[in-house]
């Protein structure tokens, strides 16, 4: 990871960091499967023309190829070329820890790794990577791939980094550590139950939606497509309700 600059995952891990790719590939060689069947089978029986199923199959395509590139270049590390000891390091990892609440697997001279366990934002948990090596620091946050497989952090990887890098800044300067107070959000502002208003009507429809998708199927796409509306509609629906009723 050093000479590369890249973080290197378990098999597993890269399956959960590249699951998004892997389920619009799957989608996309359906549509190949379909092709076989009408080409050397004959026995195909959808309702799609050969070129109705290529130009439906286009945009998922290039939506995979955008998901593959953005997720490669996650795995990149950041590099900091600076000089530090090893108690301003630590100092600097206790009050990161103090203010995202990381929950540490690995500390020693050369790596430190951490997750920041998911707490309703948005976010699933994070895994953040630190290489440390004489006069650098190779630093990256992604999406945590011992988790639920997820391509979005709402802004997490960016703030883990970049509290870190603040807090590392700080003690290099010998700033005292500040009293950070946590911005609360009031959960039924005008703008929050404005996008409620939305987003439950469209979560609703998304579910009846995928239930018709499911119960009345034209292809297995369409099965796979009323799944992933579904999918995500509950997702949501789910995750706001357990906000609104755990936040205090």
């Amino acid at each position: 990871m050093k000479k590369n600059k890249r973080l290197k995952l378990t098999i597993f891990q890269t399956l959960a960091h590249y699951g998004i790719v892997l389920f619009l590939v799957f989608i996309v060689s359906l549509t190949g499967w379909s092709l076989i069947e009408i080409y050397l089978t004959d026995t195909y029986n959808g309702v799609l023309k050969v070129d109705e199923l290529i130009k439906s199959s286009l945009p998922i395509f290039a939506i995979a190829i955008i998901f593959a590139i953005i997720q490669y270049r996650r795995l990149n590390f950041k590099e900091i070329q600076v000089s530090y000891s090893d108690e301003q390091f630590q100092e600097a990892i206790d009050r990161t820890v103090k203010d995202l609440k990381w929950r540490i697997e690995r500390n020693n001279k050369t790596l430190f790794r951490a997750v920041r366990p998911s707490n309703w934002t948005g976010s699933w948990g994070e895994m953040v990577t630190i290489i440390r090596d004489t006069d650098r620091l190779l630093i990256n946050s992604i999406c945590d791939p011992d988790n639920m497989s997820s391509v979005a952090s709402y802004g997490w990887n960016r703030k883990n980094s970049r509290t870190f890098l603040k807090n590392f800044s700080d003690v290099l300067d010998n700033s005292p550590e500040e009293i950070r107070i946590e911005k609360q959000i009031y959960e039924w502002s005008f703008k929050r139950i404005a996008i409620r208003l939305f987003a439950y009507p469209f979560c609703i429809f998304l579910i009846a939606f995928g239930v018709y998708m499911v119960l009345e199927p034209l292809t297995i796409r369409t099965i796979l497509a009323g799944l992933g509306a579904l999918t995500i509609a509950s997702i949501y629906l789910y995750s706001d309700i357990k906000l609104l009723t755990t936040k205090k």
